[in-house]
This record gives structure tokens, C-alpha cells and sequence, in this order.
């Protein structure tokens, strides 16, 4: 049980980042994966044990957390639109679910996925661990919170649990954010709202390492700790280097954040009447999160748990630019 370990989301970019790793390490692995999910076959020949199930399934989550010492709940509705039912029932519901299995089988550590942005960075000029989480009426931004909240109340009925607070993530494989980006470029698409907004980054080989301290380091348990690579980077200076990359121009638009913000809100309001699942072209989370100017101090897990970005932000980037130069274009898109 010691060496045994669930990944959640496993088909993910995290999750699937760190079921290499802890398999590299040589750990059991176990994956709680959605039945038909086409990466099931690739996890099982990895030598992967893979459960077919959800985290709003009971049963599947029971079956899957039995028998593991570790858990990496990675699993999360990770979008900034969708109907506030499934972020919910997936990232709520489905945290207290595999906390409660948790409980119920006696694991060791759980390491939660959550976000830096359970906290208000977009109107404050430096985040910590300490800065109080803070609602926003955003499905993503706060049912995180709120799958943040159920591992701590966990914590509390006995649980070992560390929290991580990842900022933008990125790397090789990533469908999120530079692939989106570069579509945008590409089209002619890209303007901005805010000059000098920060771009905090975490590449994913980072965030992988600090996972693994979170799971295996004393000190880590009944703690969080944000994940930041904590390097300067503007998201003006961001974009230009991925349409550098592609060969496209450099966007140069800028709007007023008000404007920018009202359309978000307009673009909601029709999408919703309309009951479009397709996501608007850009939406009020966007809007704030891409005008942040907070710093955000991730020292903590550096002074604690020893934590190295051991990857360095150019060498992040160099490597997932070359990585996208290589995917299609009509695929960027495609999450």
C-alpha cells in the first residue's frame, strides 16, 4: 500500500505527467479514467491498473482509492464556461467523493490539484498561501474553492492532505493554453485589455516535482502550497514569442478593460439564451484572469519542502514552442 498510488484525471495534461513519473519512480499506479476514454489502452500497456469510472460514480471512486497510500486528485472541470450543474457535481461533489473513500480506506497522503484561482489575484498586487480564498460568481473559480474547502474539511476528520495552488500551466502536450493562444495569433484574433499584465507560469515538469514532494515529504502534510515558477514574464511578451514561433505578427490591439469586460458579459448573456455549450469567444473569467498583475509568491513550498524549478521559463518555453511548431494547426484548438 505504501508504493501504491491513484492518479485522477490520468488522461490529463497533469494527471498524465504524473502517472509517467510515478511509474518512472516505481510506484503502482492506478488510474481512475472515464470508461471509453481513448487514452485507457496506452495507460494499460504503460503497466497502468485502470478503473473505468467518474468521480461523481460512488462505486468506481470506492474501487479505485482501495488499496492505494497516495492519491493525486487531478481530476477537475477545468474551463471558463459550461453549466455551473457540472462544475458542481465534478469538481465539488467529486473532491468530497474521493475524500471521503480516502478517509474510509486509510490513505496516507492526498494531494489536491486545486488553482491560484480560489484567490482574488486580478485585484491584488501579491498572493500567498495566506490570502483568503474569495467567491466570484465564476463556475471554475469557485467550485474549485469549493473542492479546496472539502479536502481541508477532510484534513480536519483526519486525513493527510497537501493543497497545491498551480498558476498557468504549461508545457509540451499542454491543450489549454499556448495551443489556444497561437490559434488566436495565427487568426488575428489577439488583443489586449491590461499593459504588462503578469504571466505566472509553472512548467508542468515543476509542478510534477512539487507533487511528488507534497505526497512524500513530512512537512508537507495539512499544508498548501502555491506552484509558480516565479520568473517575470508579461503576457504581452508571452504572446509575442508564440507568434514569433509561428510566424505571425505580434498583436498590438488594445481595448479599455471596461469595454473588454461589458462585451465579455454581453457574449455570456447570448451564449446562455442561445444555451450554447460552445464557449464565447471570451468571457468575464478570461478577462480578469489575463489582466492579473499579482505577484505571486510560491517561496513557501522553496523554504519547506525544498522545492527547484528545475526547469528554467526559457527553457519551458523553448521546448514547448517547438513542441506546437510540430502540431497541426487545425488541431490547436482541439483540448
Amino acid at each position: 500500500m505504501e508504493r501504491s498510488v491513484l492518479v485522477t484525471g490520468a488522461s490529463g495534461f497533469i494527471g498524465s505527467h504524473l502517472v509517467e513519473r510515478c511509474l518512472r519512480e516505481g510506484w503502482r499506479v492506478r488510474a481512475l479514467v472515464r470508461k471509453g476514454n481513448p487514452r485507457i489502452g496506452t495507460l494499460r500497456r504503460q503497466g497502468v491498473e485502470v478503473t473505468e469510472g467518474d468521480v461523481r460514480d460512488d462505486r468506481a471512486v470506492d474501487a479505485a482509492v482501495r488499496g492505494c497510500g497516495v492519491v493525486f486528485h487531478a481530476a477537475a472541470l477545468t474551463s471558463d464556461w459550461g453549466p455551473k450543474r457540472d462544475f458542481m457535481e465534478i469538481n465539488v461533489g467529486g473532491t468530497k467523493r474521493i475524500c471521503d473513500a480516502a478517509l474510509r480506506h486509510g490513505v496516507k497522503r492526498l494531494v489536491h490539484v486545486s488553482s491560484f484561482e480560489c484567490f482574488p489575484h486580478y485585484r491584488l498586487d501579491r498572493v500567498d498561501e495566506t490570502t483568503p480564498y474569495a467567491p466570484r460568481g465564476a463556475s471554475y473559480a469557485d467550485t474549485k474553492i469549493g473542492s479546496t474547502v472539502e479536502a481541508w474539511e477532510a484534513a480536519r476528520r483526519g486525513l493527510g492532505v497537501s493543497v497545491l495552488h498551480p498558476v498557468w500551466v504549461y508545457g509540451p502536450g499542454d491543450r489549454t493554453l499556448v495551443p489556444l493562444l497561437a490559434d488566436m495569433i495565427r487568426r488575428g484574433q489577439m488583443l489586449y485589455w491590461s499593459r504588462d499584465a503578469r504571466m505566472s507560469l509553472v512548467y508542468i515538469d515543476n509542478l510534477v516535482d512539487l507533487c511528488m514532494l507534497a505526497a512524500t515529504h513530512p512537512s508537507a502534510a495539512g499544508e498548501a502550497f502555491l506552484a509558480c515558477d516565479m520568473e517575470d514574464m508579461t503576457f504581452e511578451g508571452f504572446c509575442n514569442r508564440i507568434a514569433s514561433a509561428i510566424g505571425a505578427r505580434h498583436p498590438s490591439l488594445y481595448l479599455p478593460y471596461g469595454l473588454v469586460y461589458s462585451l465579455a458579459g454581453v457574449m455570456e448573456t447570448v451564449f446562455r439564451l442561445l444555451r450554447s455549450r460552445k464557449r464565447p469567444m471570451v468571457t468575464r473569467q478570461a478577462v480578469e484572469l489575463l489582466a492579473s498583475k499579482a505577484f505571486i509568491d510560491a517561496s513557501k513550498a522553496r523554504r519547506t519542502l525544498g522545492w527547484q524549478s528545475g526547469v528554467s521559463q526559457e527553457e519551458g518555453i523553448r521546448r514547448t514552442l517547438e513542441w506546437l511548431k510540430g502540431v497541426d494547426p487545425r488541431e490547436w484548438k482541439v483540448k
